[in-house]
């Protein structure tokens, strides 16, 4: 859910549905989270379709932490997160 993605420049967008495009629209160095939030669509859609859009590679996901990421860093990931779904 905290993973960002970006908007790859190369991918195969013409056969999209209408939900793929809104939601790949709105992937630029969003986290899945706001993504969701953005598109107003339950979480668990959004991944789903974010995963097509990665296989189609339209988009592509860039981890955020990890196993050595401090503490600081996943509480200030978590607070930008939040953060992002209160502006939505």
């Amino acid at each position: 859910m905290e993973a960002t993605l970006r908007r790859l420049p190369t991918g195969d967008d013409s056969t999209l549905s209408p939900a793929a495009r809104q939601v790949l629209d709105a992937c630029d160095t969003c986290s899945v989270a706001e993504v969701s939030a953005m598109v107003s669509m339950p979480l668990g859609v959004v991944r789903v379709l974010l995963g097509d859009l990665v296989e189609q590679g339209c988009v592509q996901v860039q981890a955020t932490l990890s196993d050595s990421s401090s503490i600081d860093e996943r509480i200030e990931l978590i607070e930008r997160t939040l953060s992002g779904l209160r502006t939505y």
